[in-house]
C-alpha cells in the first residue's frame, strides 16, 4: 500500500471516525483545509471512503412521533447520544448542517439566532461542501450584545453565512439590549431597522437553539427584568426571550430587547429549534410548549426525559 494511499485513509479515519472538522484535521497534519477537502473527495473516489444513504434515525422515530402528537409540531430529528457531550455535539451539527442542506431549496428567506451552538453551527456550514449557489437572504434575529463573543454578533453569522451559501445577508446594527426606552426607540426609526423588521416579515425559516435560565452569558436580566424571571420560574429561552414551564413568556417592564417580534414568529412557516446536549428537559418542553417550535433537533435522551416529564 503506497504512502498517499495510507495518507488518504489517516485523513478519513480523522474525519468520519473521529469526528474532527477539516480545520482540525488540517491543523494536526500541518496541512491546508483546502487540500483535506481534496483528499476526503479523492479517497472516496478511490472507494477507500464508502458513503450509504439510508433512512438516519428509524429506530427514533416512535419518539418522533411522540413528541409530533403532543406538541402538535410538524417534524425534526432525534438523534442517538454519542458516548461524550463532545461527540453528540458533533452529532447534532453535522445532522443540522445536513438538514439545512435539505432543505435550502425551498428556503428564500432565512432567519438565523445566536449563541455558541449557532456559531458552530455557521462554522460547519462554512466548512462543509455546502452549495453556493442558493438564492434569497438571510437575517439576523436579534441585535448585536456588548461582549466581543462572535456567538452573540448575529451579523456577523448572518455574513458567513451568506458567503458561504450564496444567500444576501441582512445586517442588523444595533444593540440587543438597549438600556432605555429612549435608546430602543433611536434604533427602532432607523431606516436599518426597518429593513431588518421587514425582512422579519419575509422570513419563511428561522433556524435558532434553545438556551437555558439562567443563562450564560447573561442576557441583561437584572436590567432588563428584575427579579421576574425567578419570581415567575424561568427555564429557559428562545434568542432573549424566557419562558417558564408552562411556556409562558415572560415580560420584563424594562425590556426593551431589539429582537423578531414574536407575533412574526408566530408566522413563519418552519421555526426550527436546535436542542445542545447541555439543556435540560425543562428548558425543551418549556419552549415546545410555548406554540412557535415547528420542528425540533434533539437528543434520544433528552426526548425521552421530555416525554417522561410530560406523562408526569
Amino acid at each position: 500500500m503506497d504512502s498517499e494511499v495510507l495518507k488518504l485513509i489517516q485523513v478519513a479515519k480523522l474525519y468520519y471516525e473521529e469526528n474532527l472538522n477539516q480545520s482540525e484535521i488540517a491543523k494536526r497534519l500541518g496541512v491546508s483545509r483546502p487540500l483535506i477537502s481534496t483528499m476526503l473527495t479523492k479517497a472516496k473516489n478511490m472507494g477507500i471512503v464508502e458513503i450509504k444513504i439510508k433512512e438516519p434515525f428509524a429506530n427514533n422515530s416512535i419518539l418522533l412521533n411522540q413528541i409530533q402528537n403532543v406538541f402538535n409540531i410538524s417534524g425534526g430529528f432525534v438523534i442517538p447520544s454519542a458516548s461524550s457531550a463532545y461527540l453528540t455535539e458533533k452529532a447534532i451539527v453535522n445532522q443540522c448542517v445536513q438538514y439545512l442542506h435539505d432543505i435550502m431549496k425551498d428556503t428564500k428567506n432565512l432567519g438565523l439566532g445566536w449563541g455558541y451552538f449557532m456559531s458552530k453551527l455557521v462554522q460547519a456550514v462554512v466548512e462543509s461542501e455546502f452549495p453556493s449557489t442558493f438564492e434569497g437572504s438571510v437575517s439576523p434575529l436579534i441585535g448585536s450584545a456588548t461582549f466581543p463573543n462572535k456567538a452573540y454578533h448575529p451579523s456577523e453569522l448572518v455574513r458567513e453565512f451568506g458567503e458561504k451559501t450564496g444567500l444576501t445577508p441582512k445586517f442588523l446594527f444595533a444593540p440587543a439590549f438597549p438600556m432605555t426606552e429612549p435608546e430602543r426607540d433611536l434604533y427602532v426609526n432607523t431606516d436599518n431597522f426597518r429593513d431588518v423588521l421587514d425582512s422579519w416579515s419575509e422570513l419563511d425559516t428561522v433556524i435558532l437553539s434553545i438556551g437555558t435560565f439562567p443563562s450564560v452569558p447573561d442576557h441583561a436580566t437584572a436590567l432588563r427584568f428584575s427579579d421576574k424571571l425567578q419570581k415567575e420560574g424561568a427555564v429557559g429561552k428562545i434568542l432573549s426571550y424566557f419562558y417558564d414551564k408552562e411556556g409562558r413568556i415572560i415580560h420584563g417592564d424594562d425590556d426593551f430587547a431589539l429582537q423578531v417580534p414574536l407575533e412574526k414568529l408566530s408566522r413563519i412557516k418552519r421555526v426550527i429549534a436546535i436542542c445542545p446536549p447541555e439543556i435540560n428537559a425543562k428548558a425543551i418542553l418549556g419552549a415546545l410548549k410555548t406554540g412557535f417550535i415547528t420542528h425540533i433537533i434533539l437528543t434520544e435522551d433528552k426526548a425521552k426525559e421530555v416525554i417522561n416529564i410530560r406523562s408526569m
